[in-house]
């Protein structure tokens, strides 16, 4: 059997060499949009943090998408199938795999974002003024949880995707086409009853941001909560049907 070593590095390789790639188109693009304002109009007070965070931004959706496909990839491709693992550890390496490439590329964003903020600190300090009252500690607990959060949210949203694609592939093996399509509107309309649900805690934990600064982290507790029950759930799903009645294709 395949070490979780040998597999993490083989699955992993490629994508950290993906953030790489998106970290320095990123930051070329960061250059040259810099470079044209300098040449135009001249470099604004806070346009460096704004430029940057602008594009990291878009980069880490691309990024999200990137690791999206790499997922699904790993359960259809023959390369990756037959390597000689057990299914579960397949689908929980994988899911570590494309979160620790993109906890990577969330490290390179948070440098980049550290360094512009330090070349227009004087235009962030006055726009957070009021925030700057705030106990450092209870900012960093709060930080801290924003970060797990998202972590947590992108797991979510992988192991969702991975349950859309298997279900999908599983019901089409063995169900007749009127079937499938009433399988396949059933799992269309829990995914966007959960993608609704997600939306609304999301919301609901905008409105009270203001209170987690105050010391009252229960809206971040109980969401982060919620979500990794749901893709706990999604994932012993997703590895029952990996193992039951996940086909391949070719290369």
């Amino acid at each position: 059997m395949t070490s979780f070593g040998s597999l993490f590095k083989v699955l992993g390789m490629q994508r950290f060499r993906k953030m790489n790639d998106v970290a320095g188109l990123s930051l070329a693009a960061i250059f040259v949009s810099l470079l044209w304002s300098w040449f135009t109009t001249g470099i604004s007070s806070g346009q460096v943090f704004s430029v940057t965070e602008s594009w990291l931004g878009s980069a880490s959706m691309v990024v999200w998408i990137l690791l999206a496909i790499d997922n699904e990839h790993v359960y259809t491709r023959d390369t990756f199938r037959l390597i000689p693992v057990s299914d579960m550890k397949l689908y929980l390496t994988n899911l570590l795999a494309s979160l620790s490439a993109f906890v990577y590329f969330g490290l390179i964003h948070l440098v980049l974002m550290g360094i512009s903020a330090r070349i227009d600190h004087k235009f962030l300090m006055d726009l957070t003024h009021g925030v700057a009252d705030t106990p450092v500690q209870k900012a960093l607990i709060v930080m801290g949880l924003l970060i797990i959060l998202v972590l947590v949210l992108m797991i979510l949203i992988w192991t969702t995707i991975s349950f859309a694609h298997l279900v999908v592939r599983t019901t089409g093996s063995f169900l007749p086409n009127i079937g499938r399509r009433i399988v396949n509107a059933i799992l269309y309309l829990l995914i966007i009853y959960l993608v609704v649900r997600v939306l609304v805690y999301l919301f609901e934990l905008v409105s009270h941001f203001g209170v987690s600064f105050q010391g009252d982290y229960s809206p971040f507790i109980f969401m982060i909560s919620i979500f990794l029950g749901l893709a706990i759930v999604e994932a012993i799903i997703n590895i029952f049907l990996l193992k039951k009645w996940g086909e391949t294709i070719a290369n």
